[in-house]
């Protein structure tokens, strides 16, 4: 899984390779050497003592670029809690636009090599930058508690696995002209054609955004506006 990852940055012509990698996404001191130098630092396993009980636990895969095009990242496992509780991993990524880069493509290729519960690609613009809800969970790209997520808003593409799957009206969506994918566990789905929409014409995107939210059942979504 871990190369399937790493293969999936040099879908943008290596304009997303790494520069350098970590277990820590706040402090970096190895250089990205490669597919195979990075096994060191994929899922790595260390242990933790906590009550005098010691447990096994796999460590974060950070990356980031600094030159173009500029981004961060990281990689948490899925891993059990005290309680024996199964709790998700998730990936994050921040990156610099660029039209250069099928952002949708590696979304997808995402989904594909972690089934996702929860998914989300948007490309935030200045009137959503703007607002009064700029450090919301939305923005902040959170879906709330990893064992009790919540789905804040709808970015421009995104991704409904596992129990909310169910939440998704393929046919009705389909019929409102929404683009739609069934994908691994559940559907991959976009408000508009192409990512640049969002910029180029926020208020279509947002016209198109309220009546998708308008699909799902009225207690879905955390915004409501």
């Amino acid at each position: 899984m871990g190369e399937k990852f790493i293969d999936s940055l040099s879908l943008g012509g290596g304009l997303l390779a790494p520069e350098q990698v970590s277990h820590n996404a706040d402090e970096f001191t190895e250089p990205f050497m490669g597919k195979a130098a990075s096994e060191s630092v994929w899922a790595s396993k260390a242990s933790i003592r906590v009550n005098g009980t010691l447990s096994e636990f796999y460590q974060d895969f950070a990356w980031r670029r600094k030159r173009t095009i500029k981004h961060s990242g990281s990689v948490v496992h899925t891993t059990r809690n005290a309680r024996g509780q199964l709790v998700p991993g998730a990936i994050s990524f921040r990156s610099a636009c660029s039209d250069k880069v099928d952002w949708c493509s590696l979304f997808k290729a995402w989904c594909e090599v972690f089934p996702p519960q929860l998914g989300m690609l948007h490309h935030f613009s200045d009137p959503e930058l703007g607002s009064n809800e700029k450090n919301n969970s939305f923005q902040i790209g959170s879906f709330n508690s990893a064992l009790k997520p919540d789905v804040p808003n709808i970015g421009w593409a995104m991704f409904f696995g596992d129990e909310f799957a169910g939440d998704v009206d393929a046919e009705r969506i389909v019929a409102s002209g929404f683009p739609l994918e069934k994908l691994s566990n559940g559907y991959l789905l976009r408000v508009t054609n192409e990512l640049q929409d969002v910029v180029s014409d926020f208020p279509l995107f947002s016209k198109r955004r309220a009546e998708l939210k308008k699909l799902f059942k009225d207690d879905f979504f955390l915004i409501k506006d």
